[in-house]
């Protein structure tokens, strides 16, 4: 049959190049229906590959609630992830996070159709929304916290700019721009325009249920539940590589010493902020390795593997239907990568 599917996709390849050549500028969600409907999907889950997907969630949102967010990308709707849960349970194996770095660090071969499922944060909503349906699948999860998020010491400054933006009467196009240039400057920089941008609305809006973290209490819950993880995502969540090294120190440290003392033990895995290739130095990395991180995640899309840099770990975003889920855990995404350079 697998034979078969891709004799076909190759008799067809020239059809299949326009195809996949006019996806570039397309959704997601329309790369991957396309991906599905000729076959690629099927095939890619067919293949004889041991590597494994990391998906990315944030907040989570009652259905046909509104989002209360000008980044509403954040919080993706209960309903939604609650079918890409029962789909992911009866199609692929999602299996803890730090069974899957194991596994790879110690060079054996992850099984197939391997998943893994991360939120980023610590958002009360993913104890109050995700956390019942992670159960009713036995789903495990990865959550990474942001320790002065908890503690209620430090906001995500992101979120004072999304709210001081709302209250400005701004679009969601604008604050995306914003946020862009503040992520380029320096961690101090940055933070002394967030205070100008909220200080000059002159309001002290309330925070909406989407943007309230988790308490200390609901995390020793998830600890204690068996099904999920914990892992560090520094203290008031700044680029690393924006910070001076004094200040990585400190955050990597605060988060480390917060858990240990609220959770009783140490974080073992890490996730970076914003996640890009250039948002962590070779000093962030050696800072993890003093504290005893086993591997660091970024967002840098890609599948797992026994070869993967283990504090450059790939993950993927969160997807929004179930076809996306599938056609990136897949590898869809990746083999059409592969494809496309044979394209050129």
């Amino acid at each position: 049959m697998i034979i078969s599917l891709t004799l076909i996709i190759l008799y067809n390849y020239h059809k299949l190049k326009h195809a996949f050549l006019s996806l570039l500028p397309c959704s997601q969600t329309a790369k991957s229906a396309v991906l599905t409907l000729c076959g690629l999907t099927w095939i890619a889950q067919h293949r004889r590959d041991t590597t494994g997907a990391v998906f990315t969630f944030h907040g989570l949102r009652e259905d046909h609630s509104p989002a209360e967010a000008l980044d509403s990308s954040l919080h993706l709707p209960i309903g939604v992830f609650r079918r890409i849960c029962e789909f992911l349970a009866k199609r692929y194996l999602v299996m803890p996070l730090s069974e899957m770095v194991r596994m790879n660090l110690q060079g054996e071969k992850l099984p197939a159709r391997a998943v893994a499922i991360t939120f980023d944060d610590g958002y009360a909503s993913n104890y109050e929304l995700g956390f019942p349906v992670l159960s009713e699948f036995g789903l495990a999860a990865t959550i990474f916290l942001s320790t002065g998020f908890l503690d209620g010491t430090h906001l995500l400054w992101f979120q004072e700019m999304d709210l001081a933006y709302q209250a400005m009467g701004r679009s969601s196009a604008e604050l995306s721009k914003a946020l862009a240039e503040l992520k380029k400057l320096p961690n101090l920089e940055m933070r002394k325009e967030v205070n100008r941008v909220v200080s000059s609305t002159r309001t002290n809006p309330k925070r909406p249920q989407v943007m309230l973290p988790m308490s200390w209490d609901n995390a020793r819950k998830l600890q204690q539940s068996g099904l999920i993880e914990l892992g560090g995502h520094t203290h008031t969540h700044p680029i690393l590589a924006r910070c001076t090294l004094e200040e990585q120190v400190d955050e990597i440290k605060t988060c480390y010493d917060r858990m240990i003392a609220e959770l009783g033990q140490a974080p073992r895995l890490f996730a970076y902020t914003n996640g890009g290739p250039t948002d962590f130095t070779a000093d962030t990395q050696r800072i993890l390795t003093d504290y005893g991180f086993e591997a660091a995640f970024t967002m840098m899309g890609g599948l797992n593997s026994d070869s993967s840099a283990k504090y450059c770990l790939p993950r993927y975003g969160s997807p929004e239907t179930v076809l996306e889920a599938n056609a990136t855990a897949s590898g869809a995404f990746e083999l059409l990568k592969k494809w496309r350079g044979g394209f050129a």
